[in-house]
């Protein structure tokens, strides 16, 4: 084993290995010290992309999300040094480490990220608020549309304007179903963009009725708003069905903003950072809790890569509405398919979690020929059963509670009497979960996801008429019962479905 020029290998490895602990301290300053992962199918389906082409590519040809070859970890020593940093200033530390520099510049990512941002109301973008000694809210609703998924979908807006433009693209077609809260977020983040075609598909009157006006009174040329005759699921299922034709997603040139896109999930990661930062004091080497309200599964699966990252957490904590899918795998091992019921959070009523794919991969040692022969056989029959392995490799990553609507009520009239904090149901969701899980950490933050505003029939059910009599809707939502509206109702069918969207394009 002697090297060419008469070195022997062993000693040409140790000069390497010093040559890299030299370079260490400069890792947090330069982009270029650490490469930043590709991206494949969860399906094994699709080679190999760098970060921009996956995120144009939305859902995985074979059905598949598109997932990181490696997941960066934060620097050592980073984490601390972030104190003091800005929203926007931490994103960016945060989302280059999966954005190599030879795609998007530096002074370019940085420009997106502060574009985004500065539609949002608060300086603080994703204010923290403590309620007790041990217990915070995580406030994501101060966006245009005052729900959690603004600060992904500003962000996705910007990026998608930006790539389009890299690569000389003319048009892409934008397909999402909603149960409320992503169409308005997506629809406010693209309304207007150059070379963007916006198709929104909701569950006609099963979203709030403010929720429904946030998307059909935008009435932008790029903007479409399809009321499906349906439920959530039904919405969902046809978008991944035109995702899963290849001639009609290459001839309109499809692309995702749920959060079946990879960017929605690194932008949410952001916010786990921030959290952090927040409730803990400088040096501290505590960890951090987080409950989340959960429907998708997008919301908490940044949680989890944030902490696959390093970020010093504790007990993720998958809350659910009645549409218990979740809550029902953490319990049992049985990821099965029931009826979506409607309840106070209407957001949440998803009975199919996209992400959870995502998870169960990495769960599984990112084994795509097992994730392809399970999902295969979960969209046929409507059941994935986890092995005792898989179960516990769950487990050990996230606790889960169900919160039925009596609770939710309950929690909602509880906090406003002891604390004078107003939570919207899904909110609510996620501090009642917090509660029955508990935490050993000593500090737990719950995710705050919509204004309360989005939903006043519920929280004066539970706050009552005098209470709810001393709140002020927000002018943004007071003013939207007096603007023109525009929608398309249409049967919950892929082909109709499609030719809708032919025929407004053509």
């Amino acid at each position: 084993d002697i090297h060419p020029r008469g070195i022997q290998k062993n000693r040409l490895m140790h000069a390497l290995r010093c040559t890299v602990r030299c370079l260490r301290p400069f890792r947090a300053h330069r982009r270029f010290f650490s490469a930043a992962p590709t991206y494949v199918s969860t399906r094994g389906g699709m080679s190999e992309m760098g970060f921009g082409d996956a995120v144009l590519q939305g859902l995985a040809s074979d059905r598949g999300l598109m997932v990181p070859t490696s997941i960066p970890e934060f620097p050592s020593g980073s984490v601390e040094q972030w104190r003091g940093l800005n929203f926007q200033e931490l994103a960016y530390e945060v989302m280059k480490l999966y954005v190599p520099e030879t795609e998007i510049p530096e002074a370019d990512l940085k420009d997106i990220i502060n574009r985004s941002y500065s539609t949002f109301r608060s300086p603080d973008i994703t204010p923290v608020v403590p309620l007790d000694d041990k217990l915070a809210v995580l406030e994501l609703f101060h966006g245009p549309t005052f729900a959690f998924k603004d600060v992904a979908l500003q962000f996705l807006g910007n990026l998608f304007e930006y790539l389009l433009a890299q690569r000389n693209i003319e048009l892409m077609t934008v397909l999402g179903a909603t149960s409320g809260d992503t169409g308005s977020s997506a629809i406010h983040g693209l309304r207007g963009k150059k070379g963007v075609q916006c198709f929104i598909l909701f569950p006609d009157g099963r979203t709030s009725p403010i929720q429904e006006r946030q998307m059909t009174t935008v009435l932008d040329e790029n903007i479409h708003n399809i009321a499906l005759q349906g439920n959530f699921d039904d919405a969902q299922n046809i978008v991944k069905a035109l995702f899963s034709d290849p001639a009609f997603k290459k001839e309109y040139n499809l692309g995702a903003v749920n959060s079946i896109n990879w960017a929605r999930i690194l932008a949410q990661t952001v916010y786990y950072v921030y959290a952090y930062l927040k409730v803990t004091e400088p040096g501290s080497s505590d960890k951090v809790s987080f409950s989340v309200p959960t429907g998708n599964f997008g919301d908490i699966l940044a949680g989890y890569y944030a902490k696959r990252m390093g970020l010093p957490v504790a007990d993720l904590v998958v809350a659910t509405n009645e549409n218990d899918i979740l809550d029902r795998f953490f319990k049992t091992g049985s990821y099965s398919r029931t009826a979506c019921l409607e309840t106070l959070s209407p957001s949440m009523d998803i009975t199919i979690s996209s992400n959870f794919e995502r998870f169960l991969y990495h769960m599984a040692g990112d084994d795509a020929a097992f994730m392809k022969e399970k999902m295969t056989a979960f969209e046929a029959t409507g059941e994935l059963i986890g092995d005792e392995n898989l179960v516990n490799a769950c487990k050990a990553e996230m606790k889960s509670a169900m919160v039925p609507d009596t609770e939710v009520l309950e929690t909602i009239g509880a906090y406003e009497k002891k604390f004078g904090y107003v939570l919207d149901p899904h909110s609510a969701i996620g501090v009642a979960a917090a509660m029955k899980v508990g935490t050993e950490a000593p500090k737990m933050v719950s995710l705050a996801c919509a204004h309360w505003g989005k939903f006043p029939v519920a929280v004066e059910k539970a706050v009552g008429p005098e209470a709810m009599a001393k709140l002020s809707l927000p002018d943004t939502l007071e003013k939207l019962d007096e603007m023109e509206t525009r929608k398309y109702v249409i049967k919950a069918d892929e082909v109709a479905v499609k030719e809708f969207i032919i025929n407004q394009l053509a």
